[in-house]
């Protein structure tokens, strides 16, 4: 029977879950910081006087920070105070997000970049350490999954709120609309985020091992085959939402129908509905059965068909946001990637087994979205006079990559057994 840290108290169940949920809330703000350059691409290219290449280079420019800073984060989550770690990291993400809004230098922008992959690191990781923390075990796929749909739906007010906003105020005041809420909850995270008071029953920290144990059993963690399964698939599973719904997918909608940038990020963010469903789902899945491996091959599989459709099938503007909403729903089972290395990995290293997975799963990104941009510089054809939007055929061999990874991921996935179960870290 799995040990809850829950208290017992309605009073104090309540506030578990208050923290939380905020931790939760403010991974979503960290989402939300990530995909704005897709809903401004145009406009960043227009006013910074770059290239595709360049574009990619900066959104990139925060996942590099958001990759290196993984284990870091895990580790530090694992040993010190959760509330004084999380409430610096998101002033990370508030710092760089005012600099990215109030500069007319590329580099400063990218530095901003940074700022906003180092703050936000902390993010996801948080809110499964406290998860990990105050809820029953039993809870923690669930909670993952549910954590990363309300990350998810900051992807869909950047697609929305932020485009809007882009196109009314400009690109420069309608960012900053989005430094005072990283403020906001900033406060929230200071007022409300607790760190296993006495009265929550006591288990096992890092904090309770030396450095040379802690590094010890991170290391068990990255020498486990199933781990490193479990990520790279995981990984693979999340471009769409990393690559599409961060960046090149505006672009994408814009070559296949000849939209104008807001209405196509409007689209886009219809990705994120989808994702929020699948994710949904694949969560209340989780806590039903542990045949994780069904899961994942099911999303491999139709995660491929339904990209080469939208890539290569010409259709209407319905059907393409019908099988867009799909694609993003096609990736839920991400989710359980989180629960396998959580199970699989030394007791007192959540945060760590989650940081680890994190970080793959980010690493992709850092290559993709310049890669991309690469591509549609130097080999793309761009649409009539335009200077920006390239032709379908463009995208598709730029993205023509994602379903051969995807592909590639079902060898990969028959390293994790049928079943999942806590035995598997013995």
């Amino acid at each position: 029977m799995s040990k809850s840290h829950l208290p017992q108290t309605k009073l104090l169940a309540t506030l578990a879950w208050v923290i939380c949920l905020i931790a939760t809330l403010n991974y979503s703000y960290d989402f939300f910081i990530r995909a704005a350059p897709g809903v401004m691409g145009d406009d960043l290219i227009r006013d910074f006087g770059i290239s595709h290449t360049q574009l990619g280079m900066l959104s990139s420019a925060y996942f590099i920070s958001y990759t290196i800073m993984q284990i870091p984060a895990g580790v530090l989550l694992d040993k010190y105070n959760r509330k004084v770690v999380i409430s610096i990291a998101t002033a990370f993400c508030v710092l760089g997000n005012y600099l990215f809004s109030a500069t007319n230098d590329y580099e400063i922008a990218y530095i901003g970049r940074i700022f906003m992959g180092i703050g936000s690191a902390f993010g996801f990781i948080g809110a499964a350490k406290m998860a990990a923390m105050w809820l029953p075990e039993r809870l923690f796929s669930t909670f993952i999954g549910f954590a990363t749909v309300v990350g998810i739906l900051g992807g869909l007010v950047t697609d929305t709120m932020l485009s809007s906003l882009v196109s009314e105020l400009g690109w420069k005041e309608g960012n900053s609309v989005f430094t005072y809420i990283g403020v906001g909850i900033l406060l929230l995270i200071v007022l409300f985020i607790r760190d296993n008071p006495k009265h929550v029953q006591k288990f096992t920290h890092l904090s309770e091992a030396n450095f040379k144990e802690t590094i010890a059993k991170v290391f068990k963690i990255f020498c486990n085959t199933k781990f490193w399964s479990a990520s790279i698939i995981g990984a693979v599973l999340f471009i769409p939402i990393n690559v599409l719904g961060s960046l090149w997918g505006v672009g994408l909608i814009q070559a296949k129908f000849g939209l104008d940038q807001e209405t196509a990020s409007h689209i886009n963010g219809v990705l994120f509905i989808g994702a929020a469903v699948g994710f949904t789902i694949a969560a209340i899945v989780a806590s039903l059965t542990n045949r994780y491996r069904r899961m994942l091959i099911l999303s491999i599989v139709s995660l491929a068909v339904i990209l080469a459709i939208i890539l290569y099938i010409p259709m209407n503007l319905s059907v393409f946001t019908l099988l867009y909403f799909l694609l993003g729903a096609a990736a839920g089972p991400q989710a359980v990637t989180f629960g396998i290395a959580k199970i699989i990995s030394p007791k007192g290293t959540a945060g760590s087994a989650t940081a680890g997975v994190n970080m793959i799963n980010n690493f992709i990104p850092i290559i993709l979205l310049p890669l991309v941009g690469y591509i549609l510089t130097h080999f793309g054809t761009l649409i009539g006079d335009s200077t920006s939007i390239y032709t379908i055929t463009s995208y598709q061999n730029a993205l023509d990559m994602v379903i051969v990874f995807l592909l590639a991921c079902l060898p990969i996935a028959m390293i994790i057994p049928k079943e999942i179960d806590a035995d598997l870290n013995h």
